[in-house]
């Protein structure tokens, strides 16, 4: 019997268990925007803009956008749990946010509806296969209004020497055809942990700026978290160095 790959149906059970939930509402509340986050959201988003937070979990970006002064944006993600989470947080704290349930590669926005959109915590590569984050960044691109901006962030699979060696077995599994057939291309992880398994994929610079191109985005900048600036130890143990790409819909 062949090996089920991942789908989208493992991303959603992964963001659905209790634990999960709960980190990510506690997220909302210790942790908020990054330093990071808010230089690159602050440096390219009006506030008076209609604003797309994808993948937004329990609210932690979106909370933090409305508390910065974008009351316009509102809140999507896979995880009907998530989304039931940020509604009561956002009863909690009295703002004024939509939250949806929807699939970042079927959205169902009008065309040009956003002037800006956002996918942040590596979120658009935990959708599994090429194929389908091409189709993601097309919606993303279909539902901006023209000269809107796309946020996103990725870990960098060949700035991290630490992994070095682990890739480098990874290659010669997939040469062999030895790799997990759960996966889908060179690049992709199931990470383990205590109470669920989460899919990633681990690009490469060069990946990013084709898939930008394949779909028509100008790439405006590209810029390590780590250059951007010295995050707090909360967030560093949050989560790990990440790259901010910025792309401009023509």
């Amino acid at each position: 019997m062949a090996t089920r790959k991942v789908d989208t149906e493992f991303i959603r059970k992964s963001f659905t268990t209790e634990k999960t939930v709960s980190d990510y509402a506690k997220a909302v509340r210790e942790i908020g925007l990054w330093e990071s986050e808010k230089l690159m959201i602050k440096k390219y988003f009006n506030p008076e803009s209609r604003i797309l937070d994808i993948g937004c979990g329990a609210g932690r970006t979106t909370m933090g956008l409305y508390k910065l002064g974008y009351h316009l944006v509102e809140g999507l993600d896979l995880s009907e749990a998530m989304i039931v989470q940020a509604r009561r947080i956002r009863r909690e704290l009295n703002y004024n946010i939509a939250f949806s349930v929807g699939d970042a590669a079927c959205l169902g926005y009008d065309d040009e509806t956003f002037s800006a959109a956002l996918f942040s915590f590596n979120g658009i590569m935990q959708i599994p296969g090429i194929e389908n984050r091409i189709k993601a960044l097309k919606e993303i691109k279909r539902i901006l209004k023209p000269k809107g901006y796309f946020l996103f962030t990725t870990h960098d699979r060949d700035s991290n020497k630490e992994y070095e060696s682990f890739w480098k077995e990874e290659k010669r599994k997939w040469t062999l055809h030895l790799e997990d057939k759960s996966l889908h291309e060179f690049g992709d992880r199931i990470i383990k942990m205590e109470e669920r398994d989460i899919f990633l994929h681990l690009p490469t610079r060069e990946e990013v700026i084709s898939s930008l191109e394949e779909v028509g985005f100008i790439l405006i900048e590209w810029v390590s978290r780590s250059e951007l600036c010295e995050e707090s130890e909360e967030v560093k143990k949050f989560s790990t160095d990440c790259v901010f790409w910025l792309g401009q819909k023509p």
